[in-house]
């Protein structure tokens, strides 16, 4: 990746910094001839990411953010990561999520998010957004901005899915419960083609795919979108590559 080209395939959205064993997580994704994007969800992370995508210049690209679950624990945290942001590779895992604390126009979640976006504006640097059970404030948030590219992480709007799909540059990423699930599989129909990412959220686990997770999930991903959208194997993982290399710049 250092050189501006990504393997096959792509994971957009992992919390590497979760995993006991990082260095392991990406040695196996670079056998399967993949790309991580690595999120962090706390300025805690910030710097053992950034030593990830040091050591895996050619797998590895490196978000720095803070998740609306950390909101009210944050103080300080915008200006931990502020001379670290230049140095990264994209600002996320950041967002608005009311399971975690209030999210109304002036609560600490919606300042530290929309400080967040701010910084990516301002850096130009890829966006990642956590929109769940606030998709449209995200989204009144976000329009309007001047953002090199934009990712709803596993959105869930799918009334809201034109809106995200209408701005330039944005995109929506679908991860392993695409293989079970009839709302994302009726989103994943309707959303272009070429706004599409594949993401595992690892170390999230699915119960549902017998408690799997990781990286090692998103072929199969592929492998769905694929039959989705009528298209071989080969040409809907040459369509996601397309799709990263846009968002990524």
């Amino acid at each position: 990746m250092a050189s501006g080209t990504l393997s096959p395939f792509f994971d957009a959205h992992v919390h590497l910094p979760a995993y006991p064993d990082p260095e392991r997580v990406v040695a196996s994704a670079r056998t399967r001839g993949m790309s991580l994007v690595s999120v962090t969800v706390s300025a805690a992370e910030a710097a053992p990411n950034l030593l990830l995508r040091k050591a895996h210049p050619s797998t590895l690209r490196c978000f720095l953010g803070v998740h609306p679950s950390e909101a009210l624990t944050s103080e300080g945290a915008l200006d931990r990561l502020a001379p670290l942001w230049e140095g990264a590779d994209g600002v996320g895992e950041v967002g608005l999520d009311p399971k975690y604390s209030e999210v109304s126009p002036m609560s600490t979640q919606m300042l530290l998010f929309r400080a967040q976006v701010e910084v990516a504006e301002r850096l130009r640097k890829p966006l990642q957004v956590h929109s769940r059970g606030a998709e449209e404030a995200c989204l009144d948030v976000l329009e309007g901005r001047s953002l090199r590219s934009l990712l709803m992480h596993w959105f869930e709007g799918e009334e809201l899915l034109g809106r995200v799909v209408s701005q330039q540059s944005s995109f929506v990423s679908f991860g392993p419960a695409l293989l079970y699930s009839k709302k994302l599989l009726r989103m994943a129909r309707k959303c272009p083609v070429e706004s599409v990412l594949t993401e595992s959220d690892g170390p999230v686990p699915f119960a549902a795919l017998g408690g799997a997770e990781g990286p090692g999930l998103v072929p199969s991903v592929a492998f769905k979108l694929a039959e989705i959208w009528g298209k071989s194997l080969d040409e809907a993982v040459h369509q996601l590559a397309l799709n990263a290399e846009s968002y990524l710049g």
